[in-house]
């Protein structure tokens, strides 16, 4: 756990950042939240993989409520009840526990203070599809064959004086130049699912140039020009791509949309669900989940514990960086 990250955000608490620098009761949630969220975080960091999903699920969720407290975006409704979010855990393999949305809780509110749409209502997302848009994850797959995940993309200058304007994507898993290679229809086709790369051109007669290093993979692409417009995802006010953890150059992670989302997941929704669907099988399948973290006989195992190690930096970071950003976090 950083000692510098845990001095920020325990210095907020004399100086609330939003709505919650006014006395009165988010003031007063804002600072018990905080209190709450450090104590789960550090019972976390001491605690087994056995237990320690319930320790970091509710030192996200009561830092969740820290946040919206504060939250200029969240108006009269700010004591949130519930979750808003459900696990299906009686499943045989970690990559099938599912997960839906139900109704508006603290998941949602979230999702408002980010301004990115949360999961669909009643809608059944596979924890397979949500564990790749964790970032950290590209170290920690479920699968070697994940494709779809989050991945970072460096905008170029803008204006570019061409009819194409040019790009990089970078973390883009390793197992999708593997797949796709050189057919471009294919990796057109891949790409079109990232609301943020509608638009990307794919010459004919133009490589495309893979650029593989070590666990993740690299590419410029250019995107189409309409009227002399910038791509949606680097106009003001986009929320294609997703500020994380204290990001303060261009560059921005974008995702795909989940089911029939009409927008990218932000990836500390990503976290947040993964967190729930992890505590939820710790709590209610504890048999299930004593043999998914069981290293000799889980291919799961060592996934599990390098995300739950890397979550109790993670989290404090992720709150650091929407209270510093308040206004605008997302």
């Amino acid at each position: 756990m950083s000692d510098s990250t845990w001095r920020d955000l325990r210095s907020l608490r004399h100086d609330p950042p939003g709505f919650a620098n006014s006395r009165g009761s988010r003031r007063a949630t804002f600072q018990a939240a905080l209190e709450q969220c450090e104590q789960f975080i550090k019972a976390g960091a001491s605690a087994d993989y056995a237990t320690r999903p319930l320790q970091l699920f509710y030192a996200m969720s009561q830092g969740t409520r820290a946040v919206v407290a504060a939250s200029p975006r969240i108006g009269q409704n700010w004591r949130v009840q519930g979750h808003g979010l459900s696990a299906v855990t009686d499943k045989s393999t970690l990559p099938e526990v599912a997960l839906f949305a139900n109704g508006d809780g603290l998941f949602q509110a979230l999702a408002t203070v980010l301004d990115f749409p949360p999961l669909v209502d009643k809608e059944q997302v596979q924890l397979g599809a949500l564990w790749p848009l964790i970032p950290e994850s590209i170290e920690a797959p479920l699968n070697a064959d994940e494709t779809l995940s989050a991945i970072m993309l460096w905008p170029g200058e803008w204006p570019q004086h061409h009819a194409l304007y040019t790009a990089e994507l970078g973390w883009i898993r390793n197992a999708v130049p593997r797949l796709y290679g050189q057919d471009k229809q294919a990796v057109a086709k891949h790409f079109a699912q990232y609301p943020a790369l509608r638009g990307l051109s794919w010459t004919v007669g133009q490589k495309v140039a893979w650029n593989i290093n070590g666990f993740a993979t690299s590419l410029d692409v250019q995107f189409e020009l309409v009227d002399g417009e910038r791509p949606s995802v680097i106009k003001p006010g986009s929320r294609l791509g997703a500020r994380y953890c204290g990001q303060v150059s261009a560059e921005v992670f974008i995702t795909p949309a989940v089911g029939t989302m009409p927008g990218p997941l932000h990836p500390i929704l990503a976290w947040w669900s993964t967190l729930l669907a992890l505590s939820s099988l710790a709590r209610y399948e504890p048999a299930n989940w004593a043999k998914m973290i069981d290293v000799n006989s889980s291919p799961y195992a060592t996934a599990v514990e390098h995300l739950l190690d890397d979550a109790i930096v993670r989290i404090p970071r992720m709150l650091l960086s929407m209270l510093t950003h308040i206004e605008d976090p997302g």
